[in-house]
């Protein structure tokens, strides 16, 4: 699975196997019932804390990925953006969407020529997932 986290490109495998694999500080039992709210409260937490996490830390990116894309059965894309102005987590805005592997796949053969924008990402997702996806 190919998973776009803002403007990376993950290749992920099986999402569940990529997030229980991560080395992530939860356990097993807490990640399997985990929910897709508190997954997408994690990706708030965390770009908060760091707006760029996806090229900043490419291995909490990756399992955040794996988990919203385990979590919702149909995301394979998730845009997370910090405001200048904001108190807290709850003001990260996160939308998620379902897209098709050919754009992925020329996303990602961008990316791996070090050619991949967040305008790039943007135009070829965002500026056409539906509003009814934002999380």
């Amino acid at each position: 699975m190919l998973f776009l986290f803002n403007d990376v490109v993950f290749s992920l495998g099986d999402p569940e196997r990529a997030a229980l694999s991560a080395g992530s500080p939860l356990g097993e039992y807490a990640l399997k019932t985990m929910s897709l709210g508190k997954a997408v409260r994690l990706v708030r937490e965390a770009i908060h804390e760091d707006p760029l996490l996806a090229r900043n830390a490419p291995e909490k990116a990756r399992f955040l990925a794996a988990l919203i894309g385990w979590k919702s059965e149909d995301a394979n894309a998730l845009l997370a953006v910090r405001p200048s102005a904001t108190r807290g987590p709850e003001d990260v805005q996160v939308r998620v969407a379902s897209v098709g592997l050919v754009v992925l796949t020329q996303l990602k053969s961008l990316q791996d020529l070090d050619m991949l924008s967040a305008r790039a990402a943007n135009d070829a997702v965002w500026l056409h997932a539906p509003q009814r996806l934002r999380a």
